[in-house]
């Protein structure tokens, strides 16, 4: 039995996050890192552009955003949702993306899959639902079962 463990394959990064690809799974993972506190939505708008590029170019089924150290205050959110939900969903579906999940910072108010919640279709282009999570364990768990 081969026990070797194969460490994701990074495949983009700016300062403000990182793109992997878990190895033993069709699952592509960005990584906010802690300077996303002073990133503006232009710079989110680019890590997202970029988690797209990626998702496109590779096999996937699902994507998970590692929010655990995401600080970014949004100047314009209602704008910045309205972008995503026109410039990156459709390139989501277009990739194949089956799930998608997010693990949130200790602390975060809103509804989890370990509270109970439901996914959802996050915007009025998803093709695919969303759940968020408190643990990547449970968020990896959902997301190749």
């Amino acid at each position: 039995m081969n026990t070797e463990i194969i460490a994701p394959e990074e495949l983009a990064r700016y300062r403000f996050g990182f793109v992997l690809r878990q190895a033993e799974s069709a699952v592509l993972e960005l990584t906010w890192l802690p300077t996303s506190a002073a990133m503006s939505d232009e710079d989110w708008m680019t890590g997202l552009m970029m988690l797209a590029a990626e998702a496109e170019a590779a096999e996937i089924s699902a994507i998970l955003i590692d929010a655990t150290a995401f600080r970014h205050g949004f100047e314009d959110q209602e704008s910045a949702m309205s972008w995503r939900d026109a410039r990156v969903i459709p390139r989501y579906n277009n990739a194949g993306v089956h799930k998608f999940a997010f693990v949130m910072p200790e602390g975060y108010p809103g509804p989890t899959a370990e509270s109970g919640a439901a996914p959802i279709f996050d915007g009025p282009a998803a093709q695919f639902p969303t759940q968020w999570f408190r643990t990547r364990e449970s968020a990896m768990t959902w997301l190749v079962g």
